[in-house]
């Protein structure tokens, strides 16, 4: 999961307060180009990626607050999808025509084994190194799968022409989607596998008929987003499916809601996308369980800091802490698209 738990975190705690505010922080570039954070551990570093001056312009990198950002040097321009405790840091990078799954720890890079069809790719890890995506069994038949060690687990397709495999907790618990054919219209299928079970697809909402899970608690609640079978773009919603029951996050304004990471706490991070905006995607807080929303777009303890805006929020993990990437004012009248980290403040 993009969230990173402690090993033994697998009850719901306590119910905190509302944060009373954020203290906001950046978390850099590499000679003033971008950053963007896409997942956070449970000791507040974070993993995404930087631009650079180089061939393919970026490549993954390690946040920690306080540090300059911290390359990963793959072969080709990447990103880093999911971190955990031990700061092993999981992605992919391009290789030619093909995505690389990769597995980074101590300074070490390691290439992930594949089906052998082409592209591949690693979307999350867990505590127990456990790490989770798809690998080609042939080019472009996207198979979900599943990394343990030296060990690759073909999950299959579940029922569908492809599946990816997108995020997963720590007892081991697996979430994703399946690709089918509805009436000739291609959809993804949410699928939840527990561990030592079968795959179960989960349920469809009238006019929803594609549902992506995008993150899974250790209490086994989903976060994610669903849309019309022909309308991503502007039909996406975010919701948390817990209890066997969805709750849905459409906006006022009738923007898409998208939802990215889901903590034990049930509280939801993503954004809502405005196509008229800048940044399109304005980052947003459900917390829990929707009880409460924080628009983060313009937080003004962010604004406050020299923020124009904080773009979408890509993780959250249990004591609240979330990053995503938004656009930081410099001098002379211009944003620098940065990678931030909002740790609350009760």
């Amino acid at each position: 999961m993009k969230t990173a738990y402690a090993a033994d975190d697998t009850a719901a705690p306590e119910r905190r307060a509302k944060p009373r505010s954020y203290a906001v922080l950046r978390l850099g570039t590499i000679n003033g180009s971008w950053s963007s954070a896409l997942a956070v551990s449970a000791l507040g570093k974070a993993a995404g990626a930087v631009g650079l001056d180089i061939e393919g312009g970026y490549r993954p990198a390690l946040f920690i607050p306080g540090r300059p950002p911290q390359p990963l040097y793959t072969d080709g321009p990447g990103e880093a999808t999911g971190i955990n405790i031990r700061t092993e840091i999981v992605g992919w990078f391009r290789q030619g025509s093909f995505t690389q799954a990769f597995r980074w720890w101590r300074e070490q890079l390691a290439t992930l084994s594949s089906l052998g069809g082409g592209s591949s790719h690693a979307a999350a890890i867990n505590n127990r190194s456990e790490i989770v995506g798809w690998s080609e069994a042939a080019p472009g038949a996207a198979h979900a799968v599943y990394w343990w060690g030296e060990r690759l687990i073909d999950l299959g397709t579940w029922g569908g022409y492809a599946a990816q495999a997108t995020a997963l907790n720590e007892r081991g618990d697996i979430v994703g989607f399946r690709e089918v054919l509805v009436d000739g219209v291609g959809v993804r299928q949410g699928v939840r596998l527990m561990r030592g079970r079968r795959p179960q697809l989960l349920p469809t909402l009238p006019g929803y008929e594609s549902v992506v899970p995008a993150s899974i608690n250790n209490r086994g609640d989903i976060g994610g987003y669903m849309y019309p079978a022909n309308n991503y773009l502007f039909g996406r919603v975010a919701f948390i499916y817990a209890d066997g029951k969805y709750k849905l996050f459409p906006t006022q304004s009738g923007n898409p809601s998208v939802g990215t990471s889901l903590n034990v706490h049930r509280d939801l991070v993503g954004y809502i996308f405005d196509g008229n905006a800048d940044p399109r995607d304005r980052g947003i807080a459900w917390l829990d369980g929707g009880k409460q929303s924080v628009g983060l777009v313009a937080l003004p303890e962010a604004l406050q800091a020299g923020w124009y805006a904080l773009g979408g929020a890509n993780a959250i993990n249990d004591v609240g802490v979330i990053v995503g990437d938004g656009q930081y004012r410099v001098p002379p009248g211009r944003r620098s698209s940065e990678a931030y980290m909002l740790i609350p403040r009760y």
